[in-house]
């Protein structure tokens, strides 16, 4: 590996083995366009000082178009280059000569690396935005045709209290909401300037940073050059957010894989969805969700490996840093194609009605309304709950359900017990009963869903608000017009 951008003090060439083992070309050559776009930026303020004049300027875009173009066509052999920075500088040699060895005054790949990994990511995050809004859209779809089914709500994997459907696949749109707001604040965070802070003391040229954040897109101005090489709290924060959203994703799958067992059979999953076993003929497996449910712990596994790889480095840059982007690039690849396959997944799936009405029967899923009951009618709540209790043991204790009490055999648990009471908790007054502004009645979680349908609209205009806080290749060299 001969075309080194260091050459100079080392007089000898690196070992075939060093050459291996330190080369990251395989991985950060999907930074392409974002040095790319970098350079163009950085050269335009290199001539905004009088560094690059107007003719190499122009030699420069120009060749950083053809590399652009000869990357994305596969005609480069990236295998001869030890990172993208080198093979960026290098092939632009070849195409332009000797002003190609210009457009690294006044930077390092220390602070061209952060510049290429927050461009990376600013894009990464209006794609999983873009993605989970979808997913969203999805769910709010799925619950407004399910209102009127109701379910068994678990606690402990035990069946606790009905629910309407739509409020348990609603409590999935409020997870995935709380996933956009911390992309959010990630784009904030990854929206600063990070070029001028070169290798760890600042440039050595007076570069307009105000400019060259405009160019670029970015809102805010790193203040402090060694902070900002040897910082990466940007791509924990990302990574942080893509777990969370793994993990609810993991949540919903194995909610999913559970409800599809034969024992529970709520729902069934499109066979487009499902794969069969290479042994037993009969298997229809839900091999997607479980992927999903797999991938949410590389996620999490990459999580930990960006701590890790931060917490015993010295001030500024250090070459551990390079692991930095394959960890970042499985984060963002994993969440963004389980978001994506999930919401297919999920919008093709049928619920098997008849076996969730069959659900709620025999379950005493009516317990805590009968409690509830008797407090309304006077009793302490303790004690309410205790005679509930009592009712419970002995309906099991005889293998009959609650409706098949008498009025005169509750009235020796309760003297507060009256005709009223089977009404009070059939399962749909049990649901009914749920009044407050964040229960499972119909009204409110119909009202519910009408406001998570406004917040789609407000995170879609905040979506739009991000795409043009993006600056593409060709708008920066559009910027010297």
């Amino acid at each position: 590996m001969e075309n080194k951008i260091w050459k100079g003090r080392i007089s000898k060439n690196t070992d075939e083995a060093v050459d291996k083992f330190t080369s990251s070309i395989d991985v950060d050559k999907d930074l392409y366009l974002y040095d790319i776009t970098g350079t163009a930026a950085h050269v335009i303020g290199l001539n905004k000082i009088g560094i690059i004049t107007e003719s190499e300027l122009k030699k420069i875009l120009n060749g950083l178009k053809k590399i652009k173009s000869s990357i994305e066509a596969g005609q480069l052999d990236t295998g001869m280059y030890e990172d993208i920075h080198s093979l960026v500088e290098n092939e632009l040699g070849k195409i332009i000569g000797e002003a190609a060895m210009k457009i690294h005054t006044g930077r390092s790949r220390n602070d061209q690396v952060v510049l290429d990994e927050r461009l990376f990511i600013k894009e990464a995050i209006i794609d999983l935005l873009n993605k989970i809004i979808a997913l969203q859209k999805n769910i709010i779809e799925i619950s407004l045709k399910s209102t009127d089914i109701i379910m068994p709500a678990y606690t402990h994997m035990q069946k606790a209290q009905p629910v309407l459907l739509s409020h348990y696949l609603m409590s999935f749109f409020q997870n995935f909401n709380r996933d956009k707001t911390g992309f959010l604040s990630n784009f904030e965070g990854s929206d600063s300037l990070p070029l001028g802070a070169a290798a760890c003391a600042g440039s050595g040229y007076n570069l307009d940073r105000k400019f060259l954040k405009n160019i670029l897109g970015f809102k805010y101005l790193d203040s402090n050059s060694m902070d900002t090489v040897g910082n990466r709290d940007f791509i924990i924060d990302f990574i942080y957010s893509c777990c969370k959203t793994m993990l609810h994703l993991s949540r919903f799958c194995e909610d999913l894989i559970i409800y599809n067992t034969g024992e529970f059979s709520f729902i069934e999953i499109d066979e487009s969805f499902c794969t069969g076993s290479s042994i037993m003929p009969q298997k229809k497996n839900p091999d997607i969700l479980e992927l999903i449910r797999g991938k949410s712990s590389v996620v999490a596994g990459n999580l930990v490996q960006s701590i890790i790889l931060l917490k015993g480095l010295p001030s500024t840059y250090n070459r551990d840093l390079q692991e930095d982007k394959k960890i970042l690039f499985s984060a963002y690849q994993e969440t963004s194609s389980s978001i994506e396959i999930f919401k297919k997944l999920l919008e093709k799936i049928k619920f098997n009605t008849e076996k969730i009405a069959d659900s709620l029967n025999d379950s005493f899923l009516e317990a805590t309304d009968i409690a509830d009951y008797l407090v309304k009618k006077g009793e302490s709540f303790r004690k309410a709950h205790n005679i509930a209790g009592k009712i419970v043991k002995y309906c099991i204790d005889k293998k009959i359900i609650f409706t098949d009490l008498k009025l005169d055999r509750l009235k020796g648990y309760s003297d507060c017990f009256e005709k009223d009471i089977y009404e009070y908790v059939n399962i749909k007054s049990c649901v009914s009963n749920k009044k407050t502004d964040c229960g499972t009645s119909k009204k409110q979680v119909i009202a519910n869903i009408e406001s998570s349908a406004k917040k789609i609209k407000s995170s879609e205009l905040e979506l739009k608000k991000l795409k043009e806080r993006i600056t593409d290749f060709n708008e920066v060299i559009e910027y010297i017009k």
